[in-house]
């Protein structure tokens, strides 16, 4: 840009002292020409990159999701329902897993959770029996410590025998170990009680994950768009470790149609601001320029996220100019239509010394129309 700006002053010099002869030229004069226009081209190439941010990194970011099949045990694809490249609708299959063993696994799991369930009334009906053995033992035990009391008085007046009252005494000790075996009974089969409840839950979420994997043997597309990079095939095992199988390219949200991304460095990158006048030469159109509206800044970038580790981080800073991001929409969306990962340049007018985006502008432009040779 300095060659050409030097260039054009040079080309005016001449057309003026030389081709024209409309001044005389001095030696003051000269000296004058000399040294004011290159510090003015100077200046205004300092303010063209410093209040009129360009870069030649924009690219158009499309919505990819990986789709496999979430299955925790392995599975073999039954059929595959699409093709690569063909539009398809939210909801339409993609592709099935055998459900055979997952229908099995429904099955024990609906089998143990049943078992699970008849343990609980098993459980609670024990906690019933137990009190109730519980309530025969303090029966007992009082008969029997009304008993030893008759009997130790009839034996203080002589109406009762020494056997007959050692005999009321142990059936007294005997109620009184069955009474304490009756509550430590009933204590158990609150416990066991306690146990079953847990197993049946256990027994659900086993129920709940053999249902959700039967599920996941039906992969649908999750929004309208189409399938590329299709790698998967009937009688492929997938699995837990299995990665993607294929690549489902989303049609393009609203609010997502017509925006570019560009990344500029950190020395002006804050003097971007929220609907700002932008251009962009994106190289599927040489020779045209995209008008657009900053949308919004990312004000963050990778070299500012700390990774969780055990040792403190030393190097905090490679030394090279961090870049920011810089969300663009285009002013004609329909009239240029920009697939994902479609590259070119974009420069953003701040407003600040608005002269000095003239050199940017020319600049933009020059490297459109060479993006027909290039």
């Amino acid at each position: 840009m300095s060659w050409i700006l030097g260039g054009i002053y040079c080309g005016i010099i001449w057309l003026v002292f030389a081709k024209l002869k409309l001044m005389r030229l001095s030696l003051p004069l000269a000296i004058i020409l000399a040294s004011v226009g290159p510090g003015l081209i100077v200046v205004l190439l300092f303010c063209a990159q410093y209040f009129h941010p360009y870069t030649k990194q924009a690219i158009v970011i499309a919505q990819i999701d990986p789709i496999t099949a979430q299955l925790s045990t392995n599975g073999r694809v039954k059929e595959v329902f699409v093709s690569p490249n063909v539009p398809i609708q939210a909801g339409d299959v993609l592709f099935t897993v055998d459900p055979i063993p997952y229908e099995n696994a429904v099955e024990v799991a609906k089998a143990g959770l049943e078992q699970a369930k008849q343990n609980v009334q098993l459980s609670e009906s024990t906690v019933e029996l137990s009190r109730a053995t519980l309530e025969r033992a303090k029966a007992d035990l009082t008969y029997a410590t009304n008993d030893r009391d008759r009997y130790q008085k009839l034996r203080e007046s002589g109406g009762a025998s020494q056997d007959e009252l050692e005999r009321a005494v142990t059936l007294f000790q005997q109620s009184d170990a069955a009474l304490t075996q009756a509550e430590q009974s009933l204590k158990q089969a609150a416990i066991s009680v306690g146990v079953a409840k847990a197993k049946q839950t256990q027994a659900e979420t086993t129920l709940a994950n053999a249902e959700y994997d039967l599920q996941q043997t039906t992969v649908k597309a999750p929004a309208d768009g189409y399938v590329t990079n299709l790698q998967v095939h009937p009688g492929m095992l997938l699995g837990p470790a299995t990665g993607p199988v294929m690549s489902f390219i989303r049609d393009t949200d609203e609010r997502q149609k017509g925006v570019v991304v560009a990344v500029f460095v950190e020395k002006n990158f804050l003097r971007i601001r929220t609907d700002q006048y932008a251009e962009l030469a994106m190289d599927a159109y040489p020779g045209e320029i995209l008008t657009g509206r900053v949308l919004n800044s990312i004000n963050v970038s990778g070299k500012g996220q700390l990774v969780a580790g055990g040792m403190v981080p030393t190097d905090l800073a490679d030394g090279k100019p961090t870049q920011f991001a810089v969300r663009i929409q285009l002013d004609d969306v329909d009239s240029y239509p920009l697939p994902g990962g479609a590259q070119g340049q974009a420069a953003v007018y701040t407003g600040d010394v608005q002269i000095a985006g003239i050199p940017i502008m020319f600049l933009i432009r020059a490297n459109s129309w060479m993006n027909y040779l290039f």
